[in-house]
């Protein structure tokens, strides 16, 4: 068993994905080294076997006594796990490569400065083969596909707890690039999301994001460029608006994204106008590129 890293898990009423990630963390051995933390977002929905079946195969369980919501549930999770490199995986989402994770870590080790790797993320167990494999710098991650260093992510104070819900992981990176601290894209471990959702996640979704994205700007975009990065946000989510047919959830999320800003403008750490500009030119996080 590896006790230098190990998989980290937030999950909420996701019983039968869970036992599919552990099935599929099972049946290779090369994945079977890398304990697996389970923290349980108050879970109303499942059943009673469910956890009897975490409690077998987990290599621990934390159970929440109310639903704290993902970011802070990461947070205490990412905290409390005592692993120096925490492999961040959904309920949903698994890896690939079969030595992918082995060669995530061993980059990690000889690259002190990256504080994150972003896996891509494909839509199946076998994708196409990979064309680009050298690491590459990139702005930000998926939380269900990355490897992040613990000391690092500690240094920073974790995700924005008051973030409930999505959206954590750029704010992050922002103040981990602030830092000192570097995000890579990692092609050689790849991460098959099959996004398992509901209704209630589909329109959480689409109220926090716009909200969590504005305010990000408001606490880190140099004054220069700041409302035209907001300004840029509403028409930014009018196509998908007309795709998910949500537009009234996305304005208000908008709004309350401008008004939790203004609120909070005591903690605004504006990027250094240079590094600002640096960001901008890097991929959003790990892009999967097929052989061509």
């Amino acid at each position: 068993m590896n006790s230098n890293a190990g998989i980290v898990i937030t999950t909420r009423n996701r019983e039968q994905d869970l036992k599919k990630l552990f099935c599929h963390l099972k049946e290779n051995k090369a994945w079977q080294k890398y304990p697996i933390w389970v923290h349980d977002d108050a879970s109303n929905q499942v059943s009673e076997d469910y956890w009897k079946f975490l409690s077998k195969y987990a290599y621990y369980l934390i159970r929440n006594p109310r639903n704290y919501g993902a970011s802070l549930n990461r947070n205490i999770s990412n905290a409390s796990a005592p692993f120096d490199f925490i492999f961040s995986l959904d309920d949903d989402s698994c890896f690939v490569d079969t030595d992918g994770p082995a060669q995530a870590i061993e980059y990690m080790e000889n690259h002190p400065k990256v504080a994150i790797l972003s896996f891509p993320l494909v839509s199946s167990f076998n994708p196409p083969p990979i064309h680009h494999t050298s690491p590459y710098p990139c702005l930000s991650y998926a939380a269900c596909a990355a490897l992040i260093r613990k000391s690092a992510f500690l240094e920073v104070g974790g995700y924005y707890s008051d973030f409930f819900y999505y959206g954590e992981e750029p704010e992050l990176c922002l103040r981990l690039w602030a830092a000192g601290y570097e995000i890579h894209a990692f092609p050689l471990c790849r991460v098959y999301h099959w996004v398992s959702s509901n209704d209630e996640d589909y329109r959480c979704k689409g109220f926090y994001g716009p909200q969590n994205r504005v305010w990000t700007h408001i606490l880190h975009t140099p004054i220069q460029f700041l409302l035209a990065e907001v300004l840029r946000t509403f028409p930014s989510y009018s196509k998908l608006s007309l795709q998910t047919k949500i537009p009234l959830i996305h304005f208000k999320g908008l709004i309350s994204g401008i008004k939790q800003g203004i609120l909070h403008l005591g903690e605004r750490q504006p990027l250094p106008l240079s590094l600002y500009i640096h960001l901008k030119s890097l991929p959003v996080s790990a892009q999967f590129k097929t052989r061509e």
